[in-house]
């Protein structure tokens, strides 16, 4: 008896790799797809989970790397923005204490019944008011994992109690927010019937309601002829390469020259052979963009083919409800508000470091490409379709500027090496974090890691 409890709840249910792929499994056949195309579906998941845990175990270790050299060279603690290390590196904490794969498995338990909360919150929707079901897969499986963590850390709650709460919050965050745009990404899409599902909800909804106070809707840019030159960052490797060799051309210059010959001996990368600093500096950078990559790749993998069986789902239960989608499906019908909003995002978030040595933070946080990028770009769009855009310059600028106040304020809370940085999770999320470390420290639990 022992031996099979042990196998359905550890070596199966308790493997991310596995349960996934049989939730996969379970979703096709529930779509009344072949077996054949099922069980493709379930090994494709599988692999994509494996291939996301290579990318990211190799970029949370290098990018540790640069920030334990930042950390010794100025004492100050360093923190990337970046969605997917955000969630592996919460995991982390609680593996570290519950053992391995305990918090990939409770994050899946809360994706799938945070899921199951959506619908129902929809099919509810008389009293509820929410018409939006959650689809964006890549957002919706960090978002889980993150929300696990802070109910788990300042809760300390078992498995049961932490999955259900977890769900509950997000299940919320997901429904009252992609129901909020669904006004606007209608008229910005030209009547499509979708909303926007990411990670930048709130802040698209304040743009959208102040963009029109700051401007005029009439100096849209996608009337102004925008150099070509900026072209290039709408390819989105290029975009993360330009950010990587940035933030580590900063960290390189803070910590001189024996942090960087730190950084090439064994306890660093082991690269002695890349003696010159432009080299090295290049090598990292393409070294970081590579692994986000791997990550990227491994999530499209397994998201593709959990949103297959979800979107299915979804639909079979509840026709006429609004799907809620990647913020990238409004992006070909406003680019140049996407070059803007990343441009102007990028000069906040500069803004916003330089306050943090200004006013000597012991937290100083480096950017990352997703959160910059995909988040500013859908302000923009929607700030500059209902503002023109003046008010999608200011509203940006402003943007960048809280994703690192906010963020920092996030990582001081959570006390991880990486946090989210998008929008609502410097805003939103930083206020959900606070409301439960007060009620957990109101309830004398301690801080569970």
């Amino acid at each position: 008896m022992d031996y099979i409890l042990d196998l359905l709840l550890k070596q199966i249910f308790g493997q991310p790799f596995l349960l996934l792929a049989i939730v996969v499994f379970i979703g096709y056949i529930a779509m009344k797809q072949t077996v054949g195309k099922a069980i493709i579906g379930a090994f494709k998941a599988s692999i994509g989970i494996l291939v996301m845990g290579m990318g990211s175990g190799a970029l949370i270790t290098n990018f540790g790397k640069l920030l334990t050299a930042l950390q010794n060279a100025t004492g100050i603690q360093g923190a990337g923005l970046n969605t997917y290390p955000t969630m592996t590196a919460s995991y982390e904490k609680m593996d570290a204490i519950l053992g391995e794969g305990t918090g990939a498995t409770w994050g899946i338990y809360v994706l799938l019944v945070a899921f199951l909360m959506n619908l129902v919150l929809v099919a509810l929707r008389k009293w509820t008011k929410i018409r939006a079901v959650y689809l964006t897969g890549n957002a919706m499986i960090v978002q889980c994992g993150i929300s696990t963590y802070i109910v788990w850390r300042f809760l300390g709650t078992g498995m049961i109690a932490t999955v259900l709460i977890a769900s509950l919050v997000t299940a919320l965050y997901w429904g009252i927010c992609s129901t909020a745009l669904i006004k606007p990404t209608k008229v910005i899409t030209g009547g499509a019937d979708l909303t926007v599902a990411h990670q930048q909800m709130f802040m698209s909804f304040v743009a959208y309601k102040v963009a029109p106070k700051l401007g005029n809707p009439e100096d849209d840019i996608e009337k102004k002829k925008m150099p070509k030159s900026l072209n290039f960052l709408q390819d989105s490797v290029l975009a993360t390469l330009l950010v990587m060799l940035i933030s580590t051309a900063i960290i390189m210059l803070v910590i001189g020259k024996d942090g960087v010959d730190w950084l090439r001996s064994a306890d660093g990368f082991n690269q002695g052979g890349y003696k010159n600093f432009v080299v090295f500096l290049l090598w990292i950078s393409i070294t970081l963009t590579a692994n986000i990559w791997v990550l990227l790749a491994g999530v499209r993998m397994f998201v593709g083919e959990l949103m297959m069986s979800f979107k299915g789902i979804s639909e079979k239960l509840l026709p006429g409800a609004v799907a809620g989608v990647d913020c990238a499906a409004i992006f070909g019908f406003a680019p140049k508000s996407v070059v803007l909003g990343l441009i102007c995002g990028a000069v906040g978030q500069i803004l916003g470091l330089i306050l943090l040595l200004v006013f000597k933070s012991p937290i100083f946080l480096v950017p990352g490409f997703i959160p910059l990028f995909f988040d500013n770009a859908t302000v923009a769009i929607f700030a500059n379709k209902f503002g023109g855009y003046k008010a999608a310059a200011g509203i940006c600028i402003a943007n960048g500027l809280i994703q690192i106040m906010g963020s920092m304020l996030a990582v001081s809370m959570m006390e991880l090496t990486w946090w989210q940085g998008s929008a609502d999770y410097a805003t939103v999320w930083v206020g959900i974090i606070a409301i439960f470390k007060l009620i957990g420290s109101a309830l004398g639990i301690p801080v569970a890691g």
